[in-house]
């Protein structure tokens, strides 16, 4: 008898099967390469840390290498406390668009603002330095890495003020 595949991203007590939320739906899609062996999970940033500091309304173009053969899955971008205002919370503002260079693919029609690529569900929150775990935003479908592997991340910062900015993304990274 085959067992049901379970995926560990189910174990999140916050995620829960409820109509209009494709987190479920995204985990379930990812629950049969939970148990498989040929793949690993991997994270890849943009941009890269010496070009992570952008200046007020600035703009940063950035080229990252994928690995063929990996499956995209999420944006980790968590949401950060405001300082006194711990009901609040919010990433640093910027707006963001990948391209898939090797299939002309842009991932959005627009820019995309950052407070849509976050994902406000709490794991853990430090009281003495305001440290907060999140999980994941899971992309609606896992996003499957062709040809060369290669994508440019534009990201305008649109803040008035200079800003440290990262986006990852989070791969199940095929083993060769």
């Amino acid at each position: 008898m085959k067992a049901l595949e379970l995926s560990p991203l189910s174990l999140n007590q916050l995620t829960r099967d409820l109509w209009g939320q494709f987190d479920c739906s995204a985990i379930a899609l990812l629950a049969g390469l939970a148990s498989e062996k040929c793949y690993q999970p991997k994270f890849y940033k943009a941009p890269g840390d010496s070009r992570e500091v952008v200046a007020a309304f600035g703009y940063q173009a950035y080229g990252m290498k994928v690995t063929p053969g990996s499956i995209l899955y999420a944006f980790y971008l968590p949401c950060v406390p405001v300082p006194g205002d711990l009901t609040t919370s919010a990433p640093p503002p910027f707006t963001v668009q990948i391209t898939d260079v090797s299939m002309e693919h842009k991932w959005f029609d627009d820019p995309v603002a950052s407070l849509f690529l976050s994902n406000y569900k709490p794991t853990y929150q430090s009281v003495t330095d305001l440290q907060q775990g999140s999980f994941p935003n899971l992309i609606c479908a896992p996003y499957p890495v062709v040809g060369t592997g290669m994508f440019e991340v534009e990201i305008w910062n649109t803040s008035n003020e200079e800003q440290r900015l990262q986006l990852v993304l989070g791969a199940l990274e095929v083993c060769g």
